[in-house]
């Protein structure tokens, strides 16, 4: 009884050497992978119903956490529809200039409604709201970017997003971005 209580913490100790011992060696030839190199700014394109649409600006500093901003307005006769939002990354995998990262983030909409109907007066009881039912989202999910060329990538991922009505939804986003080297 006595030697099997010592063996156990014997073998979980010779077991985190081991992994230890592994996961040093697999890091100590090889090149260091693109994100790590140094720190990316980018500019370009976001299309998505969780973390903003319009231009998106986003920063990856070394090592595996990015942040990215996005946002955006147009104007349509009466309304102006507007968009933004921030989205924090990690990565889990690199692949060369591709990455697979998991992203929390949220959002702000609006069909520009609310100033048109509150402030002018023109909603009338008894019509339907024209305002947006949520304008507040946030959410995670799953993503993956790869690169079109040196310099462009496009992104795409899922978002299991929360609107502030409480309706739960998984969305899908896109990016295109070019990153200065």
């Amino acid at each position: 009884m006595t030697r099997r209580i010592l063996f156990i913490p014997f073998v979980a100790f010779a077991m985190l050497f081991v992994f230890a011992s592994a996961a040093d060696a697999q890091n100590s030839g090889a090149e260091r992978p693109y994100y790590m190199k140094k720190a990316h700014w980018g500019v370009g394109a976001q299309a998505g119903l969780m973390s903003g649409m319009g231009v998106g600006v986003r920063y990856h500093p070394l090592g595996r956490f990015q942040v990215q901003l996005a946002g955006g307005a147009i104007s349509g006769g009466e309304g102006l529809a507007a968009a933004v939002g921030i989205e924090g990354q990690i990565d889990f995998d690199w692949r060369d200039r591709s990455r697979f990262y998991g992203f929390v983030g949220m959002g702000y909409y609006t069909n520009g409604e609310e100033e048109l109907t509150l402030a002018a007066g023109t909603w009338e009881p008894g019509k339907e709201d024209p305002r947006l039912d949520s304008p507040f989202r946030a959410g995670v999910g799953l993503g993956y970017e790869w690169d079109i060329s040196h310099t462009l990538i496009f992104s795409a991922s899922v978002a299991f997003t929360y609107f502030s009505e409480g309706t739960f939804l998984p969305l899908p986003q896109a990016g295109v971005y070019y990153l200065f080297d």
